[in-house]
């Protein structure tokens, strides 16, 4: 069983996505970093929403700044190539994710966790690609793969806070409809040098 295999993803991405992330990749790290800023400010709204809850409070803190601590990362990259950040554009592909997160305030956050956990699996999906791929610098590629290793514990956090908030047998009669509609809007996304 590959490292892929473990994610929840019920669709693969398409090979071809590598070759459009190469053919522009600056471009990709631009929206790299959008995605990573954009990360940090959502683990932020989430816990001002839910500052009830104490155990979401500190996990959210937590992710905050690991996703800072990224874009940072990322940031850097950014600089060495001679290029400026670009202004937040919307992620077509987080904000269709974001269609089916139900309106009342239990099943909002219960599908707000799940839809993050699918959102931090996708993005570990697509990093372990990059780590694989011939990259400009190889520096990349390790670069790429220790944030694959970080996304996936994402992934798994934003899941096991949906288990300890709502219980398992809630959690797992919603999970299969996510991952379908996650799916489907991956293979629905055109392909872009973007993480999404």
């Amino acid at each position: 069983m590959s490292e892929i295999d473990l994610m929840p993803l019920t669709r693969a991405t398409p090979s071809e996505w590598i070759e459009v992330v190469k053919s522009d990749f600056d471009a990709f790290l631009l929206d790299h970093a959008c995605c990573e800023r954009k990360a940090a400010a959502s683990a932020m709204s989430l816990l001002a929403r839910h500052a009830d809850q104490p155990m979401l409070v500190e996990t959210m803190v937590t992710l905050a700044r690991e996703e800072l601590e990224h874009f940072a990362q990322v940031h850097r990259l950014i600089l060495k190539r001679g290029l400026l950040l670009l202004p937040d554009d919307k992620d077509p592909y987080v904000n269709q994710l974001l269609t089916v997160v139900r309106q009342q305030p239990q099943e909002r956050l219960l599908d707000r966790l799940l839809v993050s956990a699918l959102i931090e699996a996708r993005s570990c999906e697509r990093f372990l690609i990059l780590s694989q791929a011939e990259l400009p610098e190889p520096e990349l590629n390790q670069f790429y793969r220790s944030l694959y290793r970080s996304e996936a514990g994402h992934y798994r956090v934003f899941y096991r806070l949906a288990e300890r908030i709502f219980g398992g047998p809630e959690v797992a009669l919603r999970w299969p409809h996510l991952c379908d509609f996650e799916g489907e809007v991956m293979a629905a996304s055109p392909l872009r040098p973007a993480v999404h």
